[in-house]
């Protein structure tokens, strides 16, 4: 038995499927059937069975599996150990972030890693949803995703690292326009636009609204959604609650007054890192965590209500 025969039965393992594994492998087909059959040989118990085109593991095969995928994990993470202390931090990293955060937190966060670091790092940096970006991470599509935690993301590593206030948004020709905070008591009989639940801020904002008895509208996905539709009210009465981010940067007709404190604490909705907790993780993604784990924005970064 050797490493190579281990690894080839991990990719087929894996893909399930001779010639697929073989390419991926960069071996011929025959290479990698004589490697699985004299590992068999050696093992003594059958590990695949054919279904049609297709293979599938055996229970023998599947027990073996789970001893296989531990330790070749721990020698890929030896490897890479190792070469770590050969030179500077080096990669690829693939981050999904909530569009709220890709142009003020993640800059700043990714600057202040890079000036420590070096640059040898490659960032690929995605926006999307909380719901998707989990998903994302969850399928491999990241190595690690910022977004608002619900219960999908129970299995991972939860870090926060921003939070964002709920403010009361409204043109600036409405009679409110003029309060430094308000209650959201003074909210009832007014056109309230928010989040559509079933979205991790849209049930945070729900619970608020229940607590507090205000009817709202529940259709929107986002702060620039609804920084569009009360920026183009023409009613007085239209207004939105809605977290104070970059999002609502772009429409000067909007005036956005803070809730008062003792209703809605201004640390309200929390965005978190979230990463893979019980898998390999290469160096480079360890630092990353870490540092992400321990970095606070400078002054400024993350918009503050009132604070302006």
């Amino acid at each position: 038995m050797n490493l190579s025969q281990l690894y080839y039965f991990r990719k087929l393992a894996e893909l399930q499927h001779y010639t697929n594994a073989a390419k991926e492998l960069f071996i011929t087909q025959p290479a990698l059937s004589d490697a699985i059959h004299s590992l068999q040989k050696e093992l003594g118990v059958p590990l695949f069975r054919r279904e049609g085109r297709n293979v599938r593991l055996t229970r023998y095969g599947s027990e073996f599996a789970s001893y296989v995928d531990a330790a070749l994990r721990e020698l890929d993470k030896g490897v890479s150990v190792m070469k770590e202390y050969t030179g500077r931090l080096s990669g690829r990293l693939s981050i999904g972030g909530l569009y709220t955060i890709t142009g003020d937190y993640l800059p700043a966060l990714i600057g202040a890693y890079e000036a420590q670091f070096g640059d040898g790092v490659q960032f690929s940096v995605s926006q999307g949803f909380s719901r998707d970006l989990i998903k994302g991470l969850k399928d491999d599509v990241y190595d690690v995703v910022f977004a608002a935690k619900d219960a999908d993301a129970a299995e991972f590593g939860c870090e926060p690292v921003v939070s964002h206030q709920l403010v009361v948004s409204v043109n600036a020709r409405s009679p409110l326009a003029s309060r430094k905070e308000i209650s959201l008591e003074d909210l009832r009989g007014l056109c309230v636009y928010t989040y559509r639940t079933g979205t991790p801020i849209g049930n945070e904002v729900a619970r608020v609204c229940d607590r507090y008895d205000v009817p709202v509208r529940r259709e929107f996905d986002d702060e620039i959604t609804l920084g569009g539709m009360v920026s183009r009210a023409t009613r007085p009465e239209v207004c939105a609650l809605v977290t104070y981010t970059i999002g609502l940067k772009s429409f000067r007709n909007l005036t956005n007054i803070p809730i008062t404190e003792r209703e809605v604490p201004h640390d309200f909705h929390h965005v978190y890192m979230m990463y893979k907790k019980d898998e390999f993780r290469a160096w480079v993604l360890e630092s990353f965590i870490e540092f992400a784990a321990g970095f606070i924005p400078p002054k400024g970064t993350i918009p503050r209500c009132g604070e302006e």
